[in-house]
This record gives C-alpha cells, structure tokens and sequence, in this order.
C-alpha cells in the first residue's frame, strides 16, 4: 500500500535502499531522465566540509532581496523535513512532497533510491514545477559523486576543506578536495572560500578548465570580531563594503556567496546587498537566542575543525562568560577530537544520550572520551532535554550557555526551548 501522509513516506524511504549512504550518480540521473525534466533556472552548488549551510542562506537571500525568485535544497534538517527544500524562502508544503515521492515512485520502477537521493529528487520536481530564476544546491556529502552534482552548476562554490567523512572521500585534505571539486564545470566560475586550499582542490578545478575565484585572490575579506569588510570584482569594476556587524555567520562563506551572485551576472544595489549580509542569522548556526533569561548559542559543529572554528569564534566575542556546553553527536564521528578541541576552553559538560537514534554515540561513551582531558568535568543525562534543564538550573545570569553538535542534537534542544525553525537571534557583546 502506497503511504498516504508525509510521515509514511519518509519512514518508506529510510528503509528502501540496502544503505544509507551509497555515493554514485547513475540511479538517480536515470530516474530524473525518466521525470522528462531538464533544469529550467540557472543553478549554484554549493560543496565543502563546513559552512555550505550558512554561504547558501546568503547567496538565497541575496537574490530574493534583488527580486529573484529562489529554490533552495539542504541537508540534513533541524527538526522537520519540509526545511530540505524552501522555494522563495518558504518551506515546501507537505502536500508537495507527497506528490513528488509519488511521481519518483511511479518513475523509478526498479531502480532502488537512498533517503538522500529521493530528497534531492523531490526538490528537483517542486523546482521545476515553480519556474524559479535560481535554484541553490547544498551538496549532501562530497560532491563529485553526490546527486546534487547531476545538475550541472552554473556556478559552484566551494566552502572548506578539511576531515570528515574519511571512510567516503579519503583521509587527506588533498583526497577530500578532489571530490569537492567534482561539482566544478568547464568554462564556468568555481569561488574558493577556503583560505588555504589543498593543491589538488585548484589543479582539480583548473584540470576540469572551470575558472577558479579564490578568496585572497579575486574576492577579499577583511574581518575583525564584531565586523568586516568586502571587496569584490564585478563587470564594471569593483563592490567594496565595509564594517559589516557580525551575524556569527563567518565571513569568508559570506563573501563566497557575495562572490557567486555577483557571478550570475546580477546587478546588485550595494545598500540592499549591506542590509542583507548585516541582518542574516541562520537557525543552528552560531546562533544566539535569550530563553529563559539565559543566553544560548547554538551551532551544528560535528566535526573537529567546525568545533576548532567555534571555539575561536566564542573567545573573540565572549572572551569574559563563564561557558557550558550540551553535547551529543554520531558514534561515527571524530568525538574524542572534538571534545579535546573544546575541552580546555569549557569545563562543565552537559552530556546526553539520544535513545531514538542508533547512529548517536551514547552518554557512557563520551563521558569516557571527556575523562581524558584534564580541566573538563561533564555529567550524563538520559535524554538532551534532561540535560538542557540541567545546564539551566546550573548556570548563571552571565553565562553563555552552547548547545553543539549534531543536527539532531540542535534541533531538539531549540524544541524543548520553544524556539520554531527560524532563527530567532539577539545580540550580545
């Protein structure tokens, strides 16, 4: 029997593939062959090991600011699926969805799809049916075998570089940047945010004779904790914009982003393009929100070099708050790297077990990694949102309170605190 509600449906596509995760382009381009459709927007992908969220909520909100209407598609989700695919800001309704799973179902006959793959699919359809001017594409993981990179980009952007995902791209950076790079075309631009790039990454994108804009090179950051300033090229010359308040959102992505609209040929008014990059926040991402009379920062970091980055980030701009952070990621994971990334900086630990998902690495286990480093004490919860009111009941007026780690980790503690899938920040200094 065909399910009937969304929730069906996404229960059907966790389990319809023999893997969850299982890189390669030929299912799904066959079943889009089979939809009959052919991308009627121009497309931006976006690839990298961190910061691809955050660089595509800007170049999205870059372009609706200047009248463009926008489809955007991430990966994973906060709390609801219908976040993966917003089509000019708004997500996709249920409705949508149901009917795209139904017309993949219908086409894919036997060719068997992963969760990830039918998702992307999804998003393709609802685009298409649309008639956007844009649709931007968040690579799931990599990028050269991802289903992302079915779509030929018209520009692709490339955020970081650095380690995860080893057992599926390699255990080097310069392993890594190759498959980043696969989402690059000929004759077409591909920005680098990456400050230092892995050789391969730009003999990769040159060696596929797209043309590399590298941060540094031909697009400039200059930034500081509380602002930051850009200067890029354009048809006419050069944009040059400075003392931008910091968002959180870290500037380098930003100005990829900048960098790629600017790419598309769109003729952007620099006091919108100001307005735009001084009022975005991005739900889960550095983002800071009052609850409870309590300071929060919330960010998606499940990777040692994302933890590495936010804890630089909270010393330049809470350099005099007492810190405590909840914690909880995949068993799959570099756990024990991120927590000596953070552990000498944070010395109470909110520790949880995440009991409905199989991939989370257990309470017991990450106490055991967190006893290891010295100046760090944590205590074990049952559930994420037992040590969400622990930390609470703990902490002071002037604390600042994190809650990092993965998606899943994020999303439910900003449930439990009443916070909806926007973000909702307040500054503090």
């Amino acid at each position: 029997m065909q399910p009937s509600t969304l929730e069906e449906w996404l229960q059907r596509l966790e389990g319809a593939h023999f893997k969850a995760i299982d890189l390669g382009l030929a299912r799904s381009k066959s079943v889009f062959e089979r939809l009959g459709l052919q991308p009627n927007a121009k497309i931006v992908t976006v690839a990298g090991t961190n910061g691809k969220g955050s660089t595509v909520a800007t170049i999205d909100a870059i372009l609706r600011a200047q009248g463009l209407r926008t489809g955007v598609f991430t990966s994973p989700h906060l709390r609801d699926f219908n976040e993966r695919i917003h089509v000019h800001g708004a997500p996709c309704s249920d409705a949508e969805l149901i009917d795209a799973f139904e017309k993949i179902e219908s086409a894919r006959a036997e060719i068997s799809l992963t969760y990830y793959e039918t998702s992307c699919l999804a998003a393709a359809l609802i685009f298409h049916a649309a008639k956007l001017d844009v649709w931007v594409l968040e690579v799931g993981l990599g990028g050269r075998l991802d289903t992302v990179n079915i779509f030929d980009a018209d520009v692709a952007v490339i955020t970081s570089i650095d380690l995860d995902h080893q057992e599926y791209l390699g255990d080097t950076r310069e392993l890594i940047a190759v498959e980043k790079a696969g989402i690059a075309r000929a004759g077409r631009p591909c920005v680098i945010a990456e400050k230092d790039p892995p050789s391969s990454l730009i003999s990769t994108v040159e060696a596929c004779k797209a043309k590399p804009l590298l941060i540094g090179r031909d697009f400039f950051v200059d930034e500081s904790a509380l602002a930051w300033s850009g200067r890029w090229a354009t048809m006419t010359g050069e944009c040059e914009l400075s003392d931008i308040p910091s968002s959180g959102l870290m500037p380098s992505n930003m100005a990829a982003a900048v960098a790629a609209v600017l790419q598309l040929n769109v003729d952007m008014d620099l006091q919108t393009l100001r307005s735009v990059l001084s009022g975005l926040s991005l739900a889960g991402r550095r983002e800071i929100a009052l609850v409870q009379q309590r300071y929060f920062l919330f960010d998606v970091a499940h990777n040692p070099a994302a933890v590495g980055s936010l804890m630089d980030h909270v010393h330049n701009r809470f350099p005099h708050r007492g810190l405590r952070v909840l914690f909880s990621a995949m068993l799959d994971k570099d756990c024990d790297a991120m927590l000596a990334a953070a552990a000498e900086w944070i010395p109470q630990w909110y520790i949880a077990d995440q009991s409905m998902n199989p991939r989370a690495a257990s309470a017991s286990h990450l106490m055991g990694l967190l006893s290891s480093h010295s100046g760090a004490t944590g205590r074990a919860f049952a559930t994420l949102e037992a040590a969400c009111d622990a930390m609470i009941a703990d902490s002071h007026a002037d604390d600042l309170l994190i809650v990092m780690g993965s998606f899943t980790t994020v999303g439910a503690i900003r449930a439990h605190l009443g916070l909806g899938c926007a973000s909702q920040v307040n500054r503090l200094c």
